[in-house]
């Protein structure tokens, strides 16, 4: 799909030689164009911000992104009435004076008042308000204006932002009526909200990640849950039956924006926000929105972590090794995904993933197999449920390829290096050692290719402490608390499970031929 921009500037490009001068003439004669003399969107995310029909947009994620600029434009010279929020009125002054500024180029006058206002030709207005007291968004009940922005939005309560885009309307013919939120990710819990509203292109646990790219529309619908606000996603904008209710969905998008984008910018403002803590430094410089997610008390591997493992990938540890395990967890259609992850001596590559639907049957995930086998590396199928059997069936029965199963419910015997606490199963020893390798002082080395997916998966599960024994959450229950399945994350504990194995084997091998007669391998049997 193309974006909102890229699908205009397609239809005018299309347009006959007559109709596009007509376009120009009228655009012309209605002054549309006329604000480009005192104030134009940047090339790039700011400008595709401005042409964006999605009537709900978030925009930006790093700082420095011209998150000011774009609701200044879009309120001064995109709509007739205006309303912009912050937390609270002190921190709107920034945004004013960036407003007076244009302003007064534009020979439009200035914002005045307390609170602040402007009124201009054609009773146009601009308000601004602030949602940060108790009840403050009922003193917007039944106000009318095109434009709803809210500044720093991941600082506000989301139940006040969709009580006050409730009178987000208009009966000026021909005005667009849009919603903006603008903001950096969310810091210290604050500002969750938004990984749900637009999960599909912030949030790699989110079960539509990915399905969307920024700037293209998505629709949905908001759900009271009483106790929380949550978002139905549908596959268009047609009226859809919903718990019982006709709703009509309402269309989103997110435009990412980074200090790059603003040419107004330069070395001084980045160097300012490099003296930030972590993860606020991370947060602010590339827009991640789960970068400063904080980690869960019961949560099984700390993120810290894990980034550690992306910085020794990406100084090259273990660099050109052979494969020595591929770990394969099988998806044989439905909406989870196959998915192999090989692994080079403590180096873990790209996991190559396809959809369920595309690995409909044994046959398909072992051909995916023995295409991305390198270097006679071991392979370990995960069989928990039977889904792999079929599997195991094509590569060991019908081709000759010897496997490893792997049932995560099947007992452990083994116990934590640190606590002693035994495992509850497979599942919860396979995880725990995956722990205990990437902690900071194990000097297991792993290397992980740097992947948003990669980590969010990996961060997700949790333990608790059952019958004194560790158990790690299944992976359906994973699902049902995130919505999305952790594939990749099991393919890797299994794959690293079974280095030891396959090192053992590769060692067994490289004796047998350095001797004239083979001798005998003592994991044959396994």
């Amino acid at each position: 799909m193309v974006t909102t921009l890229e699908a205009l500037i397609s239809k005018i490009d299309a347009m006959a030689p007559g109709d596009r001068l007509a376009l120009q003439t009228g655009l012309d004669e209605a002054g549309v164009l006329d604000q480009f003399a005192h104030w134009q969107p940047q090339e790039g995310p700011q400008t595709e911000g401005y042409f964006s029909l999605a009537d709900l947009t978030l925009y930006g994620g790093a700082a420095g992104g011209g998150k000011t600029d774009l609701i200044a434009g879009l309120a001064l010279f995109a709509h007739h009435k205006a309303a912009i929020f912050r937390r609270n009125l002190t921190s709107l002054k920034g945004l004013i004076l960036r407003m007076n500024a244009i302003m007064r180029a534009a020979g439009l006058g200035r914002i005045t008042g307390t609170p602040p206002r402007w009124i201009g030709p054609d009773d146009r207005i601009i308000e601004f308000g602030h949602l940060g007291m108790p009840g403050s968004e009922e003193d917007w009940q039944g106000v009318d204006h095109d434009l709803k922005a809210f500044d720093e939005g991941a600082q506000l309560d989301p139940r006040k932002i969709i009580f006050v885009l409730g009178w987000n309307r208009t009966t000026r013919p021909g005005q667009r009526c849009r919603g903006l939120i603008a903001s950096n990710p969310p810091l210290g819990g604050e500002g969750d909200y938004l990984l749900d509203w637009f999960g599909p292109w912030l949030d790699p646990l989110h079960p539509l990640y990915g399905a969307a790219q920024p700037g293209e529309l998505l629709w949905s619908v908001f759900i009271d849950d009483g106790d929380a606000i949550r978002t139905v996603w549908v596959d268009g904008p047609e009226p859809v039956e919903i718990e019982g209710e006709l709703r009509t969905p309402k269309s989103r998008t997110f435009i990412p924006a980074r200090m790059g984008d603003n040419k107004y910018l330069g070395k001084d403002y980045e160097a300012q926000i490099d003296q930030m803590p972590e993860p606020m430094r991370t947060a602010l410089k590339t827009g991640d929105f789960v970068a400063a997610r904080q980690d869960h008390d019961w949560q099984v591997i700390p993120s810290e972590w894990v980034e550690l493992a992306f910085q020794r990938y990406d100084q090259g540890a273990d660099a050109g090794l052979p494969m020595d395990v591929i770990g394969v967890d099988v998806a044989q259609g439905g909406k989870d995904k196959t998915v192999l992850a090989p692994l080079h001596g403590r180096r873990f590559e790209e996991n190559i993933v396809r959809r369920g639907a595309d690995t409909r049957d044994g046959a398909e995930v072992g051909a995916l197999v023995i295409k991305e086998r390198r270097d006679g590396a071991l392979i370990v199928v995960d069989c928990t449920g039977g889904w792999g059997g079929d599997t195991v069936g094509f590569l060991s029965r019908e081709n000759g390829v010897p496997v490893e199963k792997c049932v995560f419910s099947e007992h452990s015997g083994e116990a934590a290096a640190d606590s002693r606490m035994p495992f509850y199963n497979l599942r919860a020893q396979l995880y725990w050692r995956f722990r205990e390798a990437l902690h900071p002082t194990s000097g297991a080395g792993i290397a992980i290719r740097r992947s948003s997916v990669v980590k969010a998966q990996l961060t997700a599960p949790r333990w608790v402490a059952r019958g004194n024994k560790i158990l790690i959450e299944s992976k359906e229950d994973i699902r049902k608390r995130t919505g999305a399945s952790p594939d990749e994350a099991d393919a890797m504990v299994m794959a690293w499970g079974w280095r030891d194995r396959a090192a053992l084997k590769r060692a067994v091998r490289s004796q047998a031929k350095s001797r004239s007669a083979p001798i005998e391998d003592p994991l044959a049997d396994w």
